[in-house]
């Protein structure tokens, strides 16, 4: 059977007023009915006639926005090879590539943030360096350095005993992932980066632009805010251990204007995305390293008069800081789903208040937290986004029960009786596609 509609054969069908599709699986079906199967005229504008045609597209292709994969009505084979469907299948199939990339993203995230617990364990519970234990350094890299590396290696140096090799080492591993994850190396960006190639190539005239808004901005946020993490380990063990070191230690000069910068950068960046548990994240780093640059601010040498005294910058940093303090308690106040970070968040009040550097959250609590992100974007279940665009995962079920809330920002995303919410977009069509997507090498 050819024409599902009419119930015809393929001898009775005529050719000319309506013709066949061949996909590779081998199975064919008249062009009316195959268009009718992949709801051309909801991507296309249709010419008038009576064999309508393709004349334009409709509308933007959003990501997650089909209902279903379209496959062969007799096998479910892929039509992939068929051009007429291109862009319908391979919408899907992008969808597919962006799934993939954001549930390794996370997972690769997951595992270097129970590294930095096991890191943040072994220095709480090994033993301080004595006077002997510094390693020999010559004394010009002892002094004022800015990169962000350098100063941690600077701080390693300093301490001696090779007490933050592994969380130095750690740090790297993590400024490596942020790499792989930024905009640049997403599925989409790729395309888009060939489309513009293409569009160059043959000298094609107009603009090709796309709304970068679709990009996933998850993992590149969570991943920055795992290394500002990572590095206020290393200077809260720091900050605790130094000062019976520092007779028998040269002066170090650190300037921790880079990373602040960093914290700032995170903030802007998980505002525009609608993540705010990163942009709390960033409040609290950023109050906590205030409060290590106001313990490490040295006073003024020599006869000479500085611009601000001492007690000048660490009045100012202080005032930073808590500004960081009251904005990240805001946030809190306001979503109930990062009340975890309620812990830091007095932790970081009792630095810059007392100067006591330590972590109220215990290495259990933290690891508890990130069994529960595990959880996230597991593979199973059907995906969807939120209104903020923001992926997420329901069980098998498909449509959610009763009204919930996305994980990210707490816009609505569950529903009634297997019906979501105004906003919400399913995409169980990216699950169907795994297969094809395996040739990509995503």
């Amino acid at each position: 059977m050819v024409d599902f509609i009419m119930g015809s054969q393929y001898h009775e069908v005529n050719l000319d007023e309506d013709p066949c599709i061949f996909p590779d699986c081998g199975h064919f079906i008249t062009k009316t009915n195959m268009d009718g199967l992949m709801d051309l005229k909801a991507h296309y504008d249709m010419s008038a006639e009576e064999e309508s045609s393709p004349v334009a597209l409709s509308s933007s292709s959003m990501p997650f926005s089909m209902d279903e994969v379209k496959t062969c009505p007799s096998c479910r084979g892929s039509l992939r090879n068929i051009a007429r469907y291109g862009r319908i299948i391979r919408r899907a199939i992008l969808d597919e590539a962006t799934k993939k990339f954001i549930s390794w993203s996370h997972s690769e995230f997951l595992k270097l943030a129970e590294q930095l617990v096991d890191v943040q364990v072994g220095l709480a519970t090994a033993k301080a360096p004595t006077a002997q234990q510094q390693q020999q350094t010559p004394p010009s890299t002892r002094m004022f350095s800015k990169g962000r590396v350098q100063q941690l290696q600077r701080v390693g140096d300093w301490v001696g005993n090779s007490r933050y090799k592994d969380a130095i080492r750690l740090w790297t591993q993590i400024s490596a992932l942020i790499g792989q994850v930024r905009k640049e190396e997403q599925p989409l960006q790729r395309v888009a980066d060939h489309v513009r190639h293409a569009t160059r190539h043959r000298r094609t005239t107009g603009a090709f632009a796309f709304d970068e808004s679709e990009l996933q901005a998850k993992g590149a946020l969570q991943t920055s805010s795992l290394s500002l993490k990572c590095e206020i380990v290393i200077f809260a063990d720091f900050m605790t251990i130094r000062q019976p070191l520092i007779a028998s230690r040269p002066e170090i000069n650190l300037d921790l204007t880079k990373a602040m910068k960093e914290c700032e950068n995170l903030i802007d960046m998980a505002k525009s995305a609608h993540y705010p548990r990163e942009q709390t994240e960033g409040h609290i780093y950023l109050a906590q390293f205030c409060a290590f640059a106001r313990t490490l601010t040295p006073e003024p040498s020599g006869s000479s008069t500085p611009a601000e005294t001492s007690s000048e910058i660490r009045d100012k940093l202080k005032d930073q800081g808590t500004a960081h303090i009251v904005a990240a308690r805001e946030l809190v106040a306001q979503y109930s789903s990062i009340l975890v970070l309620q812990p830091e968040i007095e932790a970081a009040e009792k630095m810059l208040r007392d100067a006591v550097f330590y972590t109220q959250v215990s290495p259990e609590e933290m690891r508890a937290v990130y069994q529960a992100m595990s959880r996230e974007f597991s593979g199973t279940g059907h995906w969807y986004t939120c209104a903020n665009g923001h992926p997420f995962t329901i069980g098998e079920c498909g449509m959610p029960m009763e009204q919930a809330r996305c994980p990210e920002c707490q816009s609505a995303v569950g529903g009634a009786d297997h019906r979501s919410v105004e906003g919400v977009r399913h995409a169980d069509n990216i699950e169907a596609l795994a297969r094809d997507v395996n040739q990509m090498g995503i």
